[in-house]
């Protein structure tokens, strides 16, 4: 009796003392823990999303890929699932589990190391939400209490909400919804009961157990979850063998629709209006105007033309290798190819390696997978004298001129694909391309495209690239002649011209391409054929400070110094800002900005920012003080819209007659204009129709010759035609409708007077209203000397 007495005593001691030291613990422990406000104000982390317009997601920008789904949108079987993996008794217990503790405790020590864990749900959400990852029995204790007063302050639901929400499943997915998309690309109702175990097998080891790491250890471990779901009546026996039949298939990453330098200018967009904090975590919903065939046809068209024009240029020495390195190096462009590689597509290389030479100069070439035979080529080599200027040492010097100017087993070449069946022989570009259009119609940016290779350099050279515009700046001069009372069938002189600079005995003696001059012409006859010296009488009648102060009205981003070469596009400018200045043009002299991102909401679903062409916000238009932001301001009338419909005619001539002749292949009006600077450095078009305006350039990064034919029409305008065809599948075709004010007069295209009984070229001619020419053309035999003497040369001082 007496024993049982003195057991019961120390039984209540130790009661006592285990209770004092749990309040004492409690006490130290709890004093000063984290506040529950941040689940009580969860805010965390989510993807931020882009879409177009037909809902189809384009992009994810997320320092935490989580998408918040209400505990309602989560799927009965996915909770389930994950209850029996993680915490059965969830329902039931306190926050804290002690059987569980205990069996996991004892578990651990039996196997001398952590085989189980003891946490719940609730804990795991103290820990993931409050604390740190520490192992030490403090944090323990910490998360064992802070459990508890989650439990209290919180309903099972929503802590199972916060749990399901946040928890990182593995390949960058945080949260349920995020790691459904982007294992399975599925939204969560949607997933099978297979898919919802294996998600729910992810928590325990994310890496261990990841599907498409580990195929073999995550398939186990979703059978494991399965068993768990049928044992705790969470699944039916059935459905547990259904779903354990079920085979693991993985969704691979979803690549960006968006891209090249369209995903640049929209993300660098939202950066610069919410700040990249925000738009990295705040879970935005982004919508923009973006079309993925436009984009990749853009894309396409820049890299066939590319590729076209480095046809024409110097062959480089390849690289050559040593019969000894060909199985390896043949080995590791299969494995790169895959097992069945498409054919070569006409807008990339393939590497190969020249294995014979016939005595035909007839080439067999292997690219890993597959053998060609190219025919005998007669490429241009690049001199040692060229590759001394561009400063190669004098080792490479030497070795170059021990090596033949031909092709020989050995040599690595690249293979470039036909758009029939077959290859031809290409090498890596030396020269360069950008592309930008915009959709009349809509006010947007249809296509942006910042190089040949823009995952590659990163250079938007669209947005960044200053280069000289050459005779694609002379729409603008001739449209401020028009303003200034000319008209299209105004005469002027296209003859030798040379300039005093007032610097000892240098001059400046513009030149016509090919240095070919007409005499007296017609203004349309001067801009269709893109004549140089036409163009300076033109800016010389003008005078330069009107149309300094005409090209202020244009958003070309700069200020232009006063000379007369400024006639010639000898200044430099983005392509761009030439693009956005031709909307005046194209649509009857309207001011606007092309729109890339049309909306922005924020995770509430409030509307932060939207978009609207000035040319379609109707509400900017009806009151200007109701619109939203700067992004929908009414468009602004800044030049003439009759002025701008005679240069966009004008223009038409230069498609239908000029220098923009390719381009008559889009079959529909349109109205362009050529652009070729000094020793064909830079090339472009730029062309529009009612429908979409686009712009070309072509160039080194470097300003250096592309060699003599590489003009605009050669070298810039290909790559504007395959992508307009492109562009226009599907439109109707429309002609360009002019404003009232128009009048349309039959003149003689060689004289720009009215037809005169020797007249043999008769056409419509636009004019504004009462200003047509009023005398007749004169009989041939009565022209008079004096028309002849103007066109001898002419010498001015050159100044203002």
């Amino acid at each position: 009796m007496r024993i049982l007495s003195l057991i019961a005593k120390i039984v209540i001691s130790l009661s006592i003392l285990m209770a004092v030291t749990i309040s004492i613990g409690y006490m130290l422990f709890s004093s000063n823990l984290p506040e529950l406000s941040a689940l009580s104000e969860y805010r965390p982390a989510l993807v931020s999303r882009v879409y177009n317009t037909e809902g189809e997601l384009l992009a994810e920008y997320a320092d935490e890929h989580r998408i918040l789904v209400p505990f309602k949108d989560i799927p009965k079987k996915l909770k389930d699932a994950f209850l029996a993996a993680e915490d059965q008794q969830f329902y039931e217990h306190p926050g804290i589990n002690p059987a569980r503790i205990a069996s996991a405790a004892l578990a651990n020590l039996r196997a001398g190391h952590t085989v189980q864990g003891g946490s719940t749900i609730t804990q795991q959400v103290a820990k993931n939400f409050l604390l740190t990852s520490e192992k030490s029995y403090i944090r323990k204790a910490k998360e064992a209490i802070l459990a508890y007063r989650i439990e209290q302050a919180f309903s099972k639901d929503e802590i199972l909400y916060l749990y399901l929400n946040h928890i990182y499943l593995g390949r960058g997915s945080y949260g349920v919804a995020s790691a459904a998309w982007r294992y399975f690309h599925k939204n969560l109702d949607e997933l099978t009961l297979a898919e919802c175990a294996t998600l729910a097998g992810l928590p325990k080891a994310p890496g261990k157990y990841a599907p498409h790491i580990n195929p073999k250890k995550a398939l186990q471990r979703r059978n494991t979850v399965l068993n768990l779901m049928r044992n705790s009546r969470l699944a039916t026996a059935n459905a547990v063998t259904r779903a354990s039949r079920e085979p693991l298939n993985i969704s691979p990453l979803g690549t960006n629709k968006l891209s090249d330098a369209y995903a640049d200018q929209v993300y660098q967009e939202l950066i610069a209006r919410f700040g990249l904090k925000t738009l990295r975590r705040q879970g935005l919903t982004i919508v923009i105007p973006y079309d993925v065939d436009a984009q990749e046809a853009a894309i396409q068209a820049v890299r066939r033309n590319v590729l076209e024009v480095e046809q024409r240029q110097p062959y480089r020495y390849p690289i050559h290798h040593p019969d000894s390195a060909w199985p390896e190096l043949l080995d590791s462009w299969r494995q790169a190819a895959g097992a069945n590689p498409p054919p070569p597509s006409s807008a990339t290389l393939i590497p190969a390696l020249i294995e014979e030479v016939d005595q035909k100069g007839n080439m067999t070439v292997n690219d890993g997978s597959r053998r060609w035979v190219i025919a005998k080529n007669k490429w241009r080599w690049k001199s040692i004298k060229a590759y001394k200027k561009d400063g190669a040492s004098e080792e490479t010097l030497a070795a170059l001129k021990l090596r033949p100017r031909t092709w020989i087993p050995g040599d690595e070449v690249r293979l470039q694909g036909l758009r029939k069946p077959g290859v031809r022989l290409a090498q890596e570009p030396s020269v360069e391309s950008a592309l930008y259009a915009i959709d009349m119609e809509r006010g947007t940016v249809l296509a942006r495209v910042g190089g040949y290779n823009y995952q590659t350099s990163g250079f938007d050279r669209v947005g960044r690239a200053l280069r000289q515009p050459g005779s694609a700046f002379k729409p603008f001069l001739y449209t401020s002649a028009l303003a200034a009372g000319s008209t299209a069938a105004t005469t002027v002189m296209d003859t030798p011209v040379v300039f005093d600079t007032r610097k000892g005995d240098d001059f400046w003696r513009p030149e016509n391409y090919k240095n070919k001059f007409a005499g007296p012409v017609p203004f349309r006859n001067a801009l269709e054929h893109s004549r140089n010296l036409a163009s300076i009488k033109v800016l010389q009648n003008i005078g330069i400070r009107r149309f300094l102060s005409d090209l202020s009205n244009y958003p070309l981003g700069r200020t232009f110094p006063a000379q007369l070469a400024l006639a010639l596009g000898a200044t430099e400018v983005t392509p761009q800002a030439l693009t956005e200045s031709y909307i005046l043009l194209a649509d009857q002299g309207r001011k606007w900005k092309p729109i890339a991102v049309q909306q922005v909401q924020d995770r509430t679903g409030e509307t932060l920012h939207r978009a609207v062409a000035g040319k379609r916000c109707q509400v900017c238009h009806v009151n200007p003080v109701m619109s939203v932001n700067e992004s929908m301001r009414p468009a602004e009338q800044a030049i003439d819209p009759i002025d701008a419909f005679l240069i966009t005619n004008i223009m038409k001539g230069v498609v239908e007659r000029g220098t923009g002749r390719r381009a008559r292949a889009l079959k529909r009006p349109s109205a362009g204009k050529t652009g070729t600077t000094n020793k064909q450095v830079d090339a472009w078009y730029m062309g529009y129709t009612p429908q979409i305006l686009t712009a070309v350039w072509t160039g080194r990064d470097t300003p250096t010759p592309m060699g003599r034919s590489e003009t605009g029409s050669r070298a810039a305008l290909p790559a504007w035609l395959d992508a307009m065809q492109s562009f226009h599948k599907g439109k109707k075709v429309r002609d360009f409708v002019p404003p009232e004010g128009i009048e349309w007069v039959a003149i003689d295209r060689k004289t720009g007077k009215l037809p005169g009984p020797d007249s043999e070229d008769i056409f419509l001619e636009a004019f504004r209203a009462d200003t047509a020419p009023t005398q007749e053309s004169p009989a041939t035999s009565t022209e008079s000397k004096e028309d002849e003497d103007e066109k001898e040369s002419s010498f001015f001082e050159l100044g203002l």
